[in-house]
């Protein structure tokens, strides 16, 4: 079965690299030239005095293990028959709540951490489940819910930073920085964002695998995404089961934005980072929902990201060429998914 997934992510690299190439060469850019550049981003060879490999996989690393978890957490949704698009409003509340959670005084040194991030990953929790309640009460469709969800978290977020969540030493939205016990240590003293928050990301991805491939929760979690009505009528809790999965959507979203806060940023701010929710749909579907394939889907986008701004930054060339490539391989990647699922059904 993981073999039969590999081909279409296998083509969806190909059509990575053909997009690619008609950007390049439609924005004037030498092309061998170009590709050494993005090589020399995603990678840090060949090295040159500014930038190396630590350079590299500083940046590679840190978007890796944001992308495993808002892949993941598209991924478990669409198991189920759900389409989280909410996963970077979810990403958003998660990072506010561990930043305000990382500012509590009186907690414990040894629990500060954790419970920072587990404050966020519940708070993205609460954030899905609204529209999958929606969903299952009065048959609202996810896509619109959480589409709009994203919009509230955007909003709510701002201005709950703006008014309430300030911190009151300075004049810009954002909050406190959080508390030195509740930071993530970072995997190397030469590294300025990659964290320990990528060995809670691969935990994830082996602990959402065994959960769905070796439990009967998974087993039922994917009858119901697979055929909602054989689910049914074999006698699987379908509405639990998708209202659970949705639920741990959100959490695993939320937990993302905890990393980032715990991680690198160290506080929440007016224009967070939420794109990475969004970039997960195309890490998800990459992988064809199978979390084995996570990783390597999730470290090809990474990868992307930072190729194309490394060739911004040395060629002027449009920055924006990571988000088209992103864009069409969405588009491929969705194409597939929807034939697979109309062939199955």
């Amino acid at each position: 079965m993981l073999t039969t997934r590999m081909a279409p992510a296998l083509l969806g690299a190909l059509m990575v690299l053909a997009a690619l190439t008609l950007l390049i060469v439609a924005a004037g850019k030498p092309l061998g030239e170009s590709f050494q550049i993005i090589l020399q981003g995603a990678t840090g060879y060949p090295r040159t005095d500014a930038f190396g490999p630590v350079d590299a996989w500083d940046t590679v690393l840190h978007d890796m293990t944001l992308l495993l978890l808002t892949g993941l957490s598209v991924a478990i949704a669409l198991q189920a028959g759900l389409f989280n698009i909410g996963a970077a409003g979810q990403l958003l509340v998660g990072a506010l709540a561990a930043a305000w959670a990382g500012t509590l005084p009186g907690v414990p040194e040894r629990l500060h951490l954790p419970f920072a991030l587990l404050i966020g990953a519940a708070a993205g929790a609460l954030w899905a489940f609204v529209p999958v309640w929606l969903k299952m009460r009065r048959g609202a469709h996810e896509v619109i819910s959480t589409i709009m969800f994203n919009y509230i978290a955007l909003y709510l977020t701002h201005w709950l930073v703006t008014e309430y969540l300030k911190d009151p030493a300075g004049d810009a939205p954002q909050t406190a920085v959080i508390a030195e016990a509740a930071k993530l240590p970072l995997l190397s003293q030469e590294f300025l964002s990659a964290n320990w928050g990528l060995g809670i990301a691969v935990l994830s991805v082996l602990g959402l695998w065994l959960t769905l491939y070796r439990t009967v929760w998974g087993y039922e979690t994917r009858a119901t995404g697979a055929n909602r009505d054989a689910a049914e009528a074999a006698g699987a809790p379908i509405a639990r089961r998708m209202t659970e999965a949705m639920l741990l959507s959100g959490a695993l979203a939320g937990l993302a934005g905890a990393i980032e806060v715990c991680g690198t940023q160290y506080r929440f701010f007016e224009g967070f980072p939420g794109e990475y929710g969004f970039d997960g749909i195309a890490v998800a579907l990459l992988a064809g929902n199978h979390p084995a394939l996570m990783p390597v889907s999730a470290w090809l986008m990474s990868a992307l990201r930072s190729g194309a701004y490394h060739l911004h930054a040395e060629t002027g060339a449009p920055k924006e060429i990571a988000v088209v490539v992103q864009a069409v391989l969405i588009l491929y990647v969705a194409a597939v998914y929807l034939r697979r699922r109309r062939m199955e059904g």
